[in-house]
């Protein structure tokens, strides 16, 4: 089997579906030695989360945003293992917090110093976790409880859209590489992207993408029996596409196949995959009225700018929403790196800073609509 296929089965199984939702170093605006850091903790359904809120300097009181991370377990910086010194949202926290916006940024429940448990928790969960959030910030004396707004990035959006929708009070929401199609969808399309950008032509992403939705489907349709059928043929399919040498240190090869691929049926059986992949973010967009940043990359191959560029601006014109900005940045990947290919082996190897438009972008556009300090 080409070493292609190797890669194709290997997102087909569902780690496709693990989007990274962090962005690198930013060209950061140097900290305002009078901006304060806060250590809080909030509270939901008993239980408790915490962060820290970046204040800007002057009594206030200022405008705020909630920074909300997307999928896997991620701390208040939004770290990523593997990215030494990788924490985006403390960069975006110090940026917006030194142009007079209030940041909070808090640890995702069951992790750093949040309770709760991250493994059980869907969307809808995180959804109550950003309202504890927006809550309470709304009873902080330093924040105008009118300007306070959301911020998600990737399935970070998706939570936004679903909290703005039903809370009204939501002054503004900004969406970076935000979701608004369905998790079935930006899975497929994620495939057939990253086939793409590693050079394998629309043959192999065409391929690649029916085999995907050969999982979700049975994922969608809760066929547990079939659906470890086609994993476990996947993982020895896997297995035998690799050198002799690699699968003799694999040990017997069948027995590793059936470690990895329960190890997936974990992850695709659990409650927040099966949301994911059938929650449709437009119907949330749609409901949304208050003023609205979409960026995007024009090289993110995790969630496709145009497909979901169409789906947001169309959700949002249904609603009437007249105050949408969406910005496309052409050589973007999913962090908001300048990119080459938008590949996610490329993260590592570039540098780690944001791609010098975006966080201008995010400042200018918030700040001519909340404006900072006292008003």
């Amino acid at each position: 089997m080409e070493a292609w296929k190797w890669i194709l089965l290997a997102l087909a199984a569902g780690l496709a579906a693990l989007f990274v939702l962090s962005g690198p170093g930013p060209e950061r605006v140097p900290v305002v030695a009078s901006v304060q850091e806060v250590e809080v903790t909030f509270s939901h359904r008993g239980i408790a989360l915490a962060g820290t809120l970046s204040l800007p300097a002057g009594l206030g009181p200022h405008p705020a945003v909630i920074l909300i991370t997307g999928s896997g377990p991620q701390n208040r910086d939004s770290e990523i293992p593997g990215i030494p010194g990788y924490a985006p949202f403390r960069w975006i926290a110090e940026y917006l917090s030194a142009r007079g916006v209030a940041v909070l940024r808090y640890d995702d429940r069951g992790v750093g110093a949040s309770g709760g448990d991250f493994a059980s928790a869907t969307l809808a969960d995180f959804a109550d976790d950003a309202e504890a959030a927006f809550d309470y910030l709304r009873h902080r004396p330093e924040i105008a409880p009118a300007r306070i707004g959301l911020l998600g990035h990737s399935e970070g959006g998706i939570v936004a859209a679903m909290l703005a929708a039903r809370r009204p009070e939501v002054a503004f929401v900004v969406s970076l590489a935000g979701i608004a199609v369905t998790g079935y969808e930006t899975i497929v399309r994620q495939v057939e992207l990253i086939v793409l950008a590693a050079g394998m032509g629309p043959e192999a992403a065409a391929e690649a993408a029916a085999q995907q939705r050969a999982v979700l489907d049975l994922v969608v349709a809760g066929d547990w029996e079939a659906l470890g059928t086609l994993v476990m043929e996947i993982k020895r399919a896997q297995i035998a596409a690799l050198p002799p040498e690699q699968q003799q240190a694999l040990g017997d090869p069948d027995v590793f196949a059936q470690t990895i691929a329960a190890q997936e049926l974990v992850a695709l059986r659990s409650d927040w995959y099966r949301e994911l992949l059938v929650h449709n973010p437009a119907e949330d967009w749609a409901r949304v009225r208050v003023p609205v940043l979409a960026v995007f990359g024009g090289r993110d191959v995790q969630v496709d700018a145009e497909q979901n560029k169409a789906a947001l601006q169309a959700a949002l014109a249904g609603a009437g929403n007249r105050d949408v900005t969406v910005i496309v940045l052409p050589d973007a990947n999913h962090l908001f790196q300048v990119a080459v290919t938008g590949a996610p082996g490329e993260y590592p190897l570039l540098p780690m800073e944001f791609h010098p438009r975006l966080l201008p972008a995010i400042g200018d556009w918030l700040l001519a609509r909340v404006g900072p300090g006292d008003r």
